[in-house]
């Protein structure tokens, strides 16, 4: 019984990487990096379809995981909002307007379209009282788009 649990034990640690470090010897180096995530399935085009069905207002902080095919809907409540790409090269501000909701409540909907891959593009939304690029900012709301 002992030799089977020897050997067990010994296959383990074969499959795992080899022996484990002895005291004094550095660590060995980490994996290389994951490949890129592959295409969509059909469990991840059922959830994107869902959240693309989504009518909820987006927080603050939030992170769409989405693809340069696509363009993603910010939620924002009614106002004079502005948005402002961190990096232009990344994504685009492509329309903008407000909507009724199946709420009643009505939303200031911005269009936004990634344009790199493998890259988490941030949006900055600024909210005024008014129209006027130098009122001062009442609100602001950072987005995140994952781009696979």
């Amino acid at each position: 019984m002992r030799i089977i649990l020897a050997a067990a034990a010994a296959i383990g640690l074969t499959a795992c990487g080899g022996e484990p470090a002895k005291p004094g010897e550095p660590t060995p180096a980490p994996a290389a990096e994951a490949p890129a995530a592959p295409a969509m399935d059909d469990g991840m085009m059922a959830a994107d379809a869902a959240d693309d069905a989504n009518v909820m207002e987006t927080a603050d902080g939030a992170m769409f995981h989405t693809d340069t095919t696509k363009t993603e809907k910010v939620h924002l409540p009614a106002g004079n909002w502005t948005a402002t790409p961190t990096d232009a090269t990344q994504i685009e501000i492509v329309g903008a307007s407000d909507k009724a909701m199946p709420d009643g409540a009505t939303h200031h909907v911005v269009e936004v379209k990634p344009l790199t891959k493998d890259v988490i593009a941030k949006v900055k939304f600024e909210r005024r009282d008014s129209a006027d690029a130098v009122a001062p900012v009442t609100e602001t709301r950072t987005i995140n788009f994952m781009v696979h």
